[in-house]
């Protein structure tokens, strides 16, 4: 999870941000907390204070800072006119989110890394329990296309990626987004049971054989040769 901070804000602002972000904690791929102490990956801090209070110190305090400004102040980078809406909020934490990632060596952090080998595994499979929200699908047509794949039968990876026509790594990320979000069903591959060699075919056969003859003989009379 992403750290999300506040500096210095007023109480009733701090208090709709911690609303909002408890309200945000509960939709799909949605990858921020809020926490009381640093480290940061994200700070907000009041725009009117910012330069005089404490100059430089927000920017050193996280990688991100989002100053909120007086309404009507007029945009610029790195700022948000009050009043504190949502929706807002919440998009410059996703933008926040990408740029972040795609900082990172290799995109992934090694917790993800770690919890993306479920769906690179090919003995594991996957089906729809339900059909995903639509803040998952993003109104994407490659997402809408691998969850009506997944809604018809249980697929891993790779044969998603087959199917689909997409590249691997984007079937194992949209797979992850699908189980964090809880509408994925996981159906572990069974291990096949060995296979019999023809030889103890062979015995089998001849063993059964020789019991039905026995058999036979007994209810007839007559001796073993």
């Amino acid at each position: 999870m992403l750290r999300l901070g506040i500096h210095k804000l007023p109480m009733a602002e701090a208090a709709l941000i911690r609303t909002i972000m408890r309200l945000s904690a509960g939709q799909p791929g949605f990858a921020w907390q809020l926490v009381d102490a640093p480290p940061y990956d994200a700070l907000l801090v009041d725009g009117s204070s910012a330069e005089h209070e404490y100059p430089g110190l927000a920017g050193s305090m996280a990688a991100a800072v989002l100053r909120l400004t007086s309404m009507n102040a007029g945009w610029q980078p790195g700022t948000m006119e009050r009043p504190i809406r949502a929706d807002r909020l919440q998009q410059w934490l996703r933008s926040i989110e990408h740029a972040l990632r795609e900082a990172q060596p290799g995109g992934l952090t090694l917790h993800e890394q770690t919890a993306l080998e479920v769906e690179v595994s090919d003995a594991e499979h996957f089906m729809l329990r339900r059909w995903p929200p639509a803040m998952l699908l993003r109104n994407d047509l490659d997402n809408i296309r691998m969850a009506s794949l997944l809604s018809r039968r249980a697929l891993n990876a790779t044969e998603l990626a087959d199917l689909s026509q997409l590249p691997f790594s984007q079937c194992v990320a949209f797979l992850h987004e699908l189980r964090k979000a809880g509408v994925l069903e996981l159906r572990v591959a069974q291990a096949l049971p060995p296979a019999i060699s023809r030889s103890d075919g062979s015995l089998r056969g001849g063993d059964l054989a020789r019991s039905f003859i026995e058999r036979i003989r007994r209810r007839l009379g007559l001796r073993a040769p």
